[in-house]
């Protein structure tokens, strides 16, 4: 009789056991890898810029804040930080999305939406920056270089208007930054490829966030939208830590 050697090849649709190298792991392990790599980059960066961004004073009083942001000789450049730093980590999300994605039903459907909602977030962020980094600054400039009291005032409501347009879209920031920590929390918790409990993790800072958001909206930086974006931001980076260590992990996987 003759005989052939043949390969066993897996079936299509056939899922493979949680964290077990299957076809479909190996095509994402390249950029499992990279989207870890580029989150934790992300992270840091952001730390470090807030250590160098002013905010020593109470952020809803547009003339303390004014006068302290005068003075800061980088703040262009630690705004750009701040964008780079969140663009990474939008990164990071959209490769844990891509790979969360191939779950079947409702938790791949969900992480289809929080793909989505992260680019949303880098574009909102992005507006933000270049309202906050370069059009505030320069408002705050001409403030303070007023020479006379007349143009002082015109000025000083000149970038007033420019700072509740930056609350305006930190709170529109925070409730689509929220979506998406939801969205991505949930097919994680829902599926059984990442750990639940990370999930469960991203679904409560997601609706913190949300709700930080909405206060930001009506309120400004005020002391109860920071009462609600203090443990969201908390939980947050408990959610990143877990995913980007999975996401290495997973990648790294063969």
């Amino acid at each position: 009789m003759l005989r052939t050697n043949k390969v066993e090849r897996p079936e299509p649709g056939v899922a493979h056991a949680p964290g077990a190298a299957g076809p479909r792991g190996d095509v994402d392990a390249p950029l499992l890898r990279l989207g870890a790599t580029a989150g934790v980059v992300g992270v840091v960066l952001q730390v470090a810029m807030e250590r160098l961004h002013p905010h020593h004073v109470d952020p809803n009083q547009s003339a303390a804040v004014f006068r302290e942001y005068a003075h800061s000789e980088h703040w262009t450049a630690v705004h750009l930080g701040q964008f780079l730093g969140t663009f990474l980590i939008v990164f990071a999300l959209v490769a844990l999305a891509r790979a969360l994605s191939r779950q079947p039903g409702v938790a791949g459907a969900l992480a289809v939406a929080g793909g989505v909602a992260a680019v949303i977030v880098g574009a909102v962020f992005a507006v933000q920056m270049a309202v906050d980094g370069v059009a505030l600054k320069a408002a705050i400039d001409s403030w303070a270089g007023a020479a006379t009291p007349g143009d002082r005032s015109s000025a000083f409501h000149v970038a007033e208007s420019v700072r509740w347009t930056e609350k305006g879209l930190a709170g529109f920031f925070q409730t689509i930054n929220g979506m998406t920590l939801f969205s991505l929390g949930l097919s994680m918790a829902l599926g059984r490829s990442f750990p639940r409990w990370v999930g469960w993790v991203g679904v409560t800072a997601g609706a913190a966030f949300v709700a930080g958001g909405i206060s930001t909206a009506h309120t400004g930086f005020s002391a109860a939208s920071g009462t609600l974006l203090m443990p969201a931001t908390l939980l947050l980076v408990v959610f990143l830590g877990g995913v980007f260590t999975t996401m290495w992990r997973r990648g790294s996987t063969r």
